[in-house]
């Protein structure tokens, strides 16, 4: 079976659904089973969930961008 540590490491690959089928099965079995591994995929999805809805709810003001694109210049230039 595989072990934590290998699937932690491709926790976020599995969760974006970008893992081969073996691997996603593998993964899928070993947190059927674990408890450790399942509460830390838990808290990963529902972290990527609470970002999803946050962050695309409202667009950056233009003037922030321009700050941005401002400030990014001036150190183009330094």
């Amino acid at each position: 079976m595989i072990k934590c540590e290998e699937v932690l490491r491709a926790l976020y690959e599995y969760i974006d659904k970008e893992l081969d089928e073996v691997s996603q099965a593998e993964i899928e079995e070993h947190l059927s089973l674990c408890n450790h591994c399942r509460r830390y995929h838990e808290f990963e999805v529902a972290l990527k969930q609470l970002i999803h809805q946050s962050s695309f709810q409202e667009k950056a003001p233009e003037i922030l961008k321009k700050r941005i694109t401002e400030m990014l210049d001036e150190e183009d230039r330094e």
